[in-house]
């Protein structure tokens, strides 16, 4: 075995630990998410679909995005799918089409 292909072997092995060790848990996808939608809400770029409820609640939310991103995780389901590497995730809120995402590298990506 070469010193290339030892080196190879060594990247390789050595992005197949950071994959693993960066992993988000279930939990941390959750805060992922809560961080994302409150900075969706902040800056206005999530937009209802025509539930004028939603779009209520939304308008309420300008106030403390912070907090309504909280109030609005509760309604939010969500399964994970661990895939070693990453995890697959999928979230559906009432009034909203379903996101799909993945969670790689402390990262939530969708």
């Amino acid at each position: 075995m070469g010193i290339l292909s030892k080196g190879l072997t060594l990247l390789v092995a050595g992005a197949l630990g950071a994959g693993l060790a960066t992993r988000p848990s279930a939990d941390e996808v959750r805060a992922l998410f809560r961080d994302r939608l409150a900075a969706q809400i902040e800056d206005g770029s999530i937009l209802p679909s025509d539930n004028s409820a939603a779009a209520a609640l939304l308008a309420a939310c300008q106030i403390s995005p912070s907090q309504c991103a909280r109030v609005l995780e509760g309604a939010v389901s969500m399964q994970y799918t661990n895939r070693w590497l990453w995890a697959a995730v999928r979230l559906q809120a009432p009034g909203f089409d379903p996101l799909s995402c993945t969670a790689a590298l402390d990262r939530l990506i969708c």
